[in-house]
Protein backbone atom coordinates (compact mmCIF):
# COMPACT_ATOMS: atom_id res chain seq x y z
CA UNK A 1 0.00 0.00 0.00
CA UNK A 2 2.81 2.30 1.05
CA UNK A 3 4.52 1.76 -2.53
CA UNK A 4 0.98 2.88 -4.54
CA UNK A 5 0.64 5.83 -2.09
CA UNK A 6 4.25 6.58 -2.68
CA UNK A 7 3.39 6.55 -6.31
CA UNK A 8 0.52 8.46 -6.60
CA UNK A 9 2.23 11.28 -3.96
CA UNK A 10 5.45 11.38 -6.92
CA UNK A 11 2.59 11.72 -9.97
CA UNK A 12 0.58 14.70 -8.09
CA UNK A 13 4.04 16.38 -7.17
CA UNK A 14 4.95 16.06 -10.82
CA UNK A 15 1.58 17.50 -11.48
CA UNK A 16 2.15 20.00 -9.31
CA UNK A 17 5.55 21.13 -10.77
CA UNK A 18 3.62 21.45 -14.36
CA UNK A 19 0.82 23.27 -13.05
CA UNK A 20 3.50 26.02 -11.75
CA UNK A 21 4.97 26.22 -14.85
CA UNK A 22 1.59 26.40 -16.61
CA UNK A 23 1.23 29.20 -14.10
CA UNK A 24 4.50 30.88 -15.04
CA UNK A 25 4.08 30.86 -18.58
CA UNK A 26 0.15 32.25 -18.32
CA UNK A 27 1.00 35.15 -16.23
CA UNK A 28 3.98 36.21 -18.30
CA UNK A 29 1.78 35.99 -21.25
CA UNK A 30 -0.61 38.10 -19.39
CA UNK A 31 2.08 40.84 -18.25
CA UNK A 32 3.48 41.15 -21.92
CA UNK A 33 0.44 41.04 -23.47
CA UNK A 34 -0.86 44.40 -21.48
CA UNK A 35 2.60 46.29 -21.08
CA UNK A 36 4.00 45.54 -24.54
CA UNK A 37 1.04 45.51 -26.81
CA UNK A 38 -1.82 47.03 -24.59
CA UNK A 39 -4.41 43.68 -24.93
CA UNK A 40 -4.08 40.65 -22.77
CA UNK A 41 -5.33 36.90 -23.90
CA UNK A 42 -9.20 36.38 -22.46
CA UNK A 43 -7.93 33.10 -21.40
CA UNK A 44 -4.70 34.42 -19.34
CA UNK A 45 -6.13 35.18 -16.20
CA UNK A 46 -8.49 31.98 -15.92
CA UNK A 47 -5.86 30.04 -16.86
CA UNK A 48 -3.93 31.32 -13.79
CA UNK A 49 -6.59 30.74 -11.78
CA UNK A 50 -6.52 27.30 -12.40
CA UNK A 51 -3.49 26.52 -11.82
CA UNK A 52 -3.20 28.15 -8.86
CA UNK A 53 -5.47 26.66 -6.99
CA UNK A 54 -5.21 23.07 -8.34
CA UNK A 55 -1.17 23.80 -7.43
CA UNK A 56 -2.05 24.70 -4.16
CA UNK A 57 -4.46 21.98 -2.88
CA UNK A 58 -2.82 19.46 -4.51
CA UNK A 59 0.82 21.02 -3.33
CA UNK A 60 -1.09 21.09 0.58
CA UNK A 61 -1.61 17.21 0.23
CA UNK A 62 2.09 16.61 -1.20
CA UNK A 63 3.52 19.06 2.34
CA UNK A 64 1.21 16.77 4.40
CA UNK A 65 2.47 13.65 3.10
CA UNK A 66 5.74 14.96 3.53
CA UNK A 67 5.26 16.65 6.96
CA UNK A 68 6.33 19.81 5.67
CA UNK A 69 3.80 22.10 7.04
CA UNK A 70 5.07 24.64 9.61
CA UNK A 71 4.21 23.18 13.29
CA UNK A 72 4.47 24.34 16.45
CA UNK A 73 7.35 22.39 18.18
CA UNK A 74 8.85 24.20 20.89
CA UNK A 75 7.38 21.84 23.97
CA UNK A 76 8.60 18.74 22.14
CA UNK A 77 11.87 18.75 23.42
CA UNK A 78 10.30 18.84 27.31
CA UNK A 79 7.61 16.38 26.84
CA UNK A 80 7.65 12.85 26.69
CA UNK A 81 7.63 10.77 23.67
CA UNK A 82 3.98 9.15 24.71
CA UNK A 83 2.93 12.64 24.68
CA UNK A 84 3.89 13.85 21.94
CA UNK A 85 2.30 11.08 19.76
CA UNK A 86 -1.00 11.64 21.48
CA UNK A 87 -0.13 15.08 20.38
CA UNK A 88 0.25 13.70 16.75
CA UNK A 89 -2.75 12.06 16.42
CA UNK A 90 -5.20 14.49 18.03
CA UNK A 91 -3.86 16.36 15.21
CA UNK A 92 -3.88 14.02 12.51
CA UNK A 93 -7.83 13.27 13.99
CA UNK A 94 -8.75 17.15 14.27
CA UNK A 95 -7.25 17.54 10.00
CA UNK A 96 -9.11 13.99 9.33
CA UNK A 97 -12.39 16.31 10.60
CA UNK A 98 -11.46 18.96 8.41
CA UNK A 99 -11.14 16.71 5.07
CA UNK A 100 -14.30 15.17 5.77
CA UNK A 101 -15.83 18.77 5.90
CA UNK A 102 -14.37 19.43 2.54
CA UNK A 103 -15.38 16.45 0.58
CA UNK A 104 -18.60 16.63 1.93
CA UNK A 105 -18.85 19.98 0.99
CA UNK A 106 -16.97 20.24 -1.98
CA UNK A 107 -18.97 17.98 -3.74
CA UNK A 108 -21.61 20.25 -3.17
CA UNK A 109 -19.65 22.85 -4.39
CA UNK A 110 -18.93 20.84 -7.42
CA UNK A 111 -22.77 20.57 -8.24
CA UNK A 112 -23.59 23.61 -7.33
CA UNK A 113 -21.07 24.95 -10.05
CA UNK A 114 -21.55 22.46 -12.35
CA UNK A 115 -24.00 24.46 -14.67
CA UNK A 116 -21.64 27.53 -14.80
CA UNK A 117 -18.58 27.82 -17.16
CA UNK A 118 -15.61 29.85 -17.10
CA UNK A 119 -15.83 31.79 -20.04
CA UNK A 120 -12.41 31.94 -21.32
CA UNK A 121 -11.49 28.55 -20.59
CA UNK A 122 -14.91 27.25 -21.77
CA UNK A 123 -14.80 24.87 -18.90
CA UNK A 124 -16.99 24.28 -16.16
CA UNK A 125 -16.98 25.69 -12.99
CA UNK A 126 -17.00 22.47 -11.46
CA UNK A 127 -13.36 21.20 -13.04
CA UNK A 128 -11.78 24.76 -11.12
CA UNK A 129 -14.05 23.56 -7.27
CA UNK A 130 -13.16 20.54 -7.91
CA UNK A 131 -9.99 20.74 -5.96
CA UNK A 132 -10.91 20.73 -3.05
CA UNK A 133 -12.84 17.30 -2.43
CA UNK A 134 -9.83 15.98 -4.76
CA UNK A 135 -7.23 17.07 -1.96
CA UNK A 136 -9.34 16.35 1.06
CA UNK A 137 -9.94 13.02 -0.17
CA UNK A 138 -5.93 12.77 -0.91
CA UNK A 139 -5.72 14.24 2.72
CA UNK A 140 -7.93 11.42 4.69
CA UNK A 141 -5.66 8.88 2.43
CA UNK A 142 -2.55 10.15 3.84
CA UNK A 143 -3.95 10.49 7.02
CA UNK A 144 -4.98 7.20 7.49
CA UNK A 145 -1.88 6.21 6.83
CA UNK A 146 -0.18 8.20 9.11
CA UNK A 147 -2.85 7.19 12.11
CA UNK A 148 -2.59 3.38 11.28
CA UNK A 149 1.63 3.70 11.54
CA UNK A 150 1.42 5.59 14.51
CA UNK A 151 -1.01 3.04 16.05
CA UNK A 152 0.69 0.49 15.29
CA UNK A 153 3.94 2.02 16.21
CA UNK A 154 5.82 1.81 13.79
CA UNK A 155 7.73 5.53 12.35
CA UNK A 156 4.36 7.70 11.12
CA UNK A 157 6.97 10.50 10.03
CA UNK A 158 6.69 10.08 6.37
Amino acid sequence: MKKIIDRTFHYIESLCKILLIVQIISVTIVVIGRQVFGRTPVWGEELTLFSMVWASLLGATVLLKNDGHIAVTALDQYLPDKAIKFLDLLSYLFLGFYAVIMVIYGIKLVELTGLNMMPALKIKSSWLYGAMPVMAVAMLVILSEKIYLLLKGKDYKL
